[in-house]
């Protein structure tokens, strides 16, 4: 499975289970946690910070 056929997984789920869409962080999350990238190298890159990105991987 690709990064992008996860996050479309992920997102029809948590649609068809909970009514909601994953936001932009979550997805980011998800796709750079896919390719490997750690949450400190995420959280540089999207200029959040490591702390917030670690609990929206938590809850992914």
């Amino acid at each position: 499975m690709t990064a992008q056929g996860a996050l479309n997984l992920a997102d029809t789920l948590l649609w068809s289970t909970f009514g909601q869409r994953l936001n932009n962080v979550q997805s980011v999350v998800l796709l750079e946690s896919w390719l490997g990238r750690t949450y400190a190298e995420i959280a540089v890159q999207i200029s959040y910070k490591d702390d917030y990105i670690k609990q929206v991987g938590s809850q992914l």
